[in-house]
């Protein structure tokens, strides 16, 4: 239990046609297991739902009442999107970000909360362990950086957050306009400007969340597509002044040369190199 008196807060979560139903089933249940619950559930629809989704929502209604707050947009518009129609939707002014594959450890709220009112930080986020068939089976921890120090430093390079585990103070993100459309990146830029406007926040050691990954996760960063996004994104953190002109044409090198290999080899990099074994006690 938590020394602290905890806030209510609100779970936001996009789910899209592509989903599965038994994966959203999870990932629901996951949050209405913790052990400090959200006060009230959004789930935003991006575009029409196949009727196993649809039907796993009526189960969930029937089962958490007025307390899940279904969106339903009539159109797939995007990751950031859905997200910002779902923020407005939010009851609380504190905000658990949920993905509609992956599963929250039981204590991953009252830890990252705890972290949030002691420290009276705006964001925080935690380490996460990739699965592929079940939570795991691949031992793959992404442990973020855990100082305000060295969130700074790898923004300039990488995502300093992992976006699964956050959660933060909807003022915070409100006072930079939210989600903006950027593919890829709706996440990463959000961070970058809030930490840009004096965000305070931290990430936890703990594990929160077991995460779904895929061929698709390593394919996507073997697209020209996505390589065009993070050369606009570096040029943007530039403009922010949170990168030099070296930093962002190491971090555009870095990710020209990731799209060139292919896909097998970039999983091979990806995990060898940006990811710690479970246990292992690396981290930042």
């Amino acid at each position: 239990m938590s020394e602290f008196i905890l806030p209510e807060y609100s779970a936001l979560m996009s789910v899209y046609k592509n989903d599965k139903a038994e994966y959203l089933n999870a990932a629901i249940d996951s949050m209405a297991g913790q052990t400090h619950t959200p006060h009230d559930y959004v789930i935003v629809c991006d575009g029409p739902l196949t009727p196993e989704l649809d039907a796993c929502l009526v189960d969930w209604g029937k089962r958490l009442g007025s307390a899940l707050k279904v969106v339903r947009l009539k159109e797939n518009h995007g990751l950031g999107y859905a997200l910002n129609a779902g923020l407005s939707e939010c009851r609380c002014n504190i905000v658990a970000r949920m993905d509609a594959d992956d599963i929250s450890r039981h204590e991953r709220c009252e830890v990252l909360l705890s972290k949030m009112v002691s420290e009276q930080l705006d964001l925080v986020g935690g380490a996460i362990e990739e699965f592929d068939r079940e939570p795991g089976d691949m031992g793959a921890v992404r442990m973020p950086p855990l100082s305000k120090k060295n969130i700074d430093t790898w923004l300039k390079g990488r995502n300093p957050f992992n976006h699964v585990s956050v959660v933060f103070d909807r003022h915070m993100v409100d006072l930079v306009g939210g989600y903006e459309p950027f593919p890829w990146m709706e996440d990463y830029w959000l961070w970058a400007r809030m930490i840009a406007k004096g965000c305070r926040c931290a990430n936890v050691p703990d594990v929160v969340a077991d995460v779904r990954t895929g061929e698709g996760m390593y394919a996507r960063r073997s697209n020209m597509s996505y390589l065009k996004s993070q050369v606009r994104f570096f040029s943007e953190l530039r403009k922010l002044g949170l990168v030099g002109r070296m930093g962002q044409v190491k971090a555009v090198a870095e990710r020209a040369v990731a799209t060139l290999l292919p896909t097998g080899l970039v999983k091979l990099v990806y995990n060898k190199l940006l990811r710690t074994r479970a246990g292992d006690g690396r981290g930042c």
